[in-house]
């Protein structure tokens, strides 16, 4: 090793030490915070000593048997059901000439932006067997007084976060359908085999790990699910891990112990997920689709079903994402319920939007927001990928170790963070207890390994011999990370900025536990409207605003990050001469 190496080496190391040490008490102080309480007796937050009695309690009072059930079966069903429609999604898209693809994939990122609590709130006014405008046309048109559905129902809900998660579906595996070589296919077809046949033994075969790395987190995504089971599932009396763990917590007096040992038996169960995702895709190399030769993607052409194809995934985005988008808009135009007919028109005002806009608490909520999702999203792109480069380029023996410290908190639902941070925090002498601090601190845990997956993805698209060269034209750390790979990595940077950003505005069910009364968020004021039995209308009048607004970034952002990816190239290429 050269000693320009080795002193770089040692300046990364003296960098990515404390970086790791911030990491590593943000991932497990929490977990420690759990595991405490949950072997303390615990009145009002105040920890005794040690005891059992709390799994005791949560185990043989807490109807556990039903939590188990009704939590497993709501996330196996949602994540099949948006796996299914977004597998169908991304082979249409990717694999087939259908039209209006591109429309697809821009209606998938609009998703994006829409909040799950304001999705589970549009879908009750959709299907509600009491208020829900569509039950009633469809019952009024089949002549019965009976509601044809129900949402408030364990099929309600699975419906619910299925139609809001399969476009996440469809982006993760859009990129596999994409890259697999259609000479593969046709190969097998020469040899005999049908269409099936490829389907079963060849496709699918090569896309297992894509498809279980999907499944595993639509797994974990419906575990840690709390808007669908706290505005559907609450009201039908479907208890699950997440909406007892919040009771628990806001019992009186609270049960900090009981919710600390439901939290453990959830993270447990995520975990497993994980642990069963390993061993099905262990043997990584088997299942390569793009190697060093040329590989060829062609799309399959549909003939005459071309069309057909298309029109089905239009009716699958209008159902699942405009029917509960437009009911959101229609209504936010009215004061009560009012069902979409051309006779309300007249009706129609903006007074939601006039006293939402004057709302004292809105605008504090919209400001905490904005400013802990900006300072949450930097933070999160910073450390992530200062980490990312000292781990990759001076100090290549913690890159392993950086990667799996950080993506800890992939594995821990979104509840439990916040529920452990709650307790963490009460009892460590750190004074950020009800103030924007303690929710910044859930945020950066939270979205930590989504902004290391993207640094590790924008580095590894670069070569080093572009630093080398820098370096041997003299330059030093600092300026091949500013003049060279700083350009290159702009646009991934913001990308993840973008992406973690609205990730933060519309986290929930961390938000929850830890709000204050002058640290409101949108989430939280939404839910607080809702369960207060406000305006409906105000309600509606808010989510629209919130939907628009991260709208507005994301496409705001991603014009920016083609703009700045355009000169990326040419600028590096620049910098990489005499510094």
């Amino acid at each position: 090793m050269t000693a320009r190496a080795a002193g770089g080496a040692k300046s990364g190391l003296l960098i990515l030490v404390p970086c790791l040490a911030v990491v590593a008490w943000l991932v497990f102080v929490p977990l420690a915070a759990l595991v405490y309480f949950a072997f303390t007796e615990s009145t009002s937050f105040a920890a005794g000593g040690f005891t059992f009695g709390n799994f005791a309690e949560a185990y043989l009072h807490r109807r556990i048997g039903r939590l188990f059930a009704n939590s497993l079966v709501y996330a196996l069903g949602s994540s099949v059901l948006s796996f299914a429609l977004g597998a169908a999604t991304a082979w249409i898209v990717e694999r087939t000439d259908a039209p209006l693809r591109r429309t697809f994939h821009a209606a998938a990122l609009l998703s994006f932006a829409v909040p799950g609590l304001l999705m589970a709130m549009a879908w009750t006014l959709v299907l509600s067997p009491n208020i829900g405008w569509l039950n009633a046309m469809i019952s009024a048109g089949l002549g019965r007084t009976a509601p044809v559905f129900d949402i408030y129902s364990m099929s309600g809900m699975i419906w619910a976060l299925a139609s809001h998660n399969f476009p996440l579906a469809y982006l993760m595996l859009a990129p596999a359908f994409r890259v697999i070589d259609r000479r593969v296919e046709e190969a097998a077809i020469m040899a005999g085999a049908g269409g099936l046949g490829v389907l079963a033994r060849v496709s699918l075969p090569l896309l297992r790990p894509a498809m279980l790395s999907t499944l595993l987190l639509l797994f974990i995504r419906g575990m840690e699910s709390f808007e669908v089971p706290r505005i559907i599932g609450l009201p039908a009396h479907i208890d699950v891990f997440t909406t007892e763990i919040q009771d628990a917590t806001s019992t009186v007096p609270p049960e900090p112990g009981i919710a600390a040992v439901l939290s453990l038996t959830l993270l447990a169960l995520s975990l497993l997920g994980i642990y069963f995702y390993r061993r099905a895709t262990r043997d990584a190399a088997s299942f390569a689709i793009v190697t060093g030769k040329a590989y060829l993607a062609r799309p399959i052409a549909l003939g005459r079903w071309r069309w057909s194809m298309g029109a089905a995934m239009a009716l699958l985005f209008a159902v699942a994402l405009g029917l509960p988008l437009a009911t959101l808009v229609w209504q936010s135009f009215f004061r009560n319920v009012t069902p979409p007919a051309a006779s309300s028109l007249a009706a129609a005002s903006l007074a939601n939007y006039r006293y939402i806009a004057t709302y004292p608490v809105f605008l504090r909520a919209a400001g905490n927001s904005l400013l802990l999702g900006a300072a949450g999203a930097s933070l999160v792109v910073l450390l992530t990928f200062v980490m990312a480069w000292i781990a990759q380029r001076a100090t290549p023996r913690w890159a392993v170790a950086v990667d799996a410290l950080i993506f800890i908190p992939i594995a821990v639902p979104s509840v439990i963070v916040g529920a452990a941070i709650l307790f963490a925090y009460l009892v460590l002498p750190i004074p950020i207890y009800d103030t924007l601090w303690i929710l910044l601190v859930a945020y950066v845990t939270l979205h930590l390994p989504y902004g290391m997956r993207f640094a590790a993805g924008g580095f590894a698209q670069i070569h080093r011999e572009l630093e080398e060269v820098a370096e041997v034209s003299g330059a030093g750390v600092l300026a091949i990370f500013r003049r060279v790979l700083l350009p290159l990595l702009a646009p991934m940077m913001i990308a993840a900025w973008l992406y973690v950003f609205v990730l933060v505005v519309r986290e929930l069910a961390a938000s929850f536990f830890l709000v204050g009364p002058q640290t409101s968020v949108l989430a939280t004021l939404s839910l607080t409207l809702w369960d207060d039995g406000g305006s409906i209308g105000a309600i509606c009048a808010l989510g629209a605003l919130e939907i628009a607004g991260l709208a507005v970034v994301a496409f705001a952002m991603r014009r920016f990050e083609t703009a700045v990816g355009a000169g990326a190239f040419t600028r590096s290429s620049r910098a990489a001469g005499p510094a």
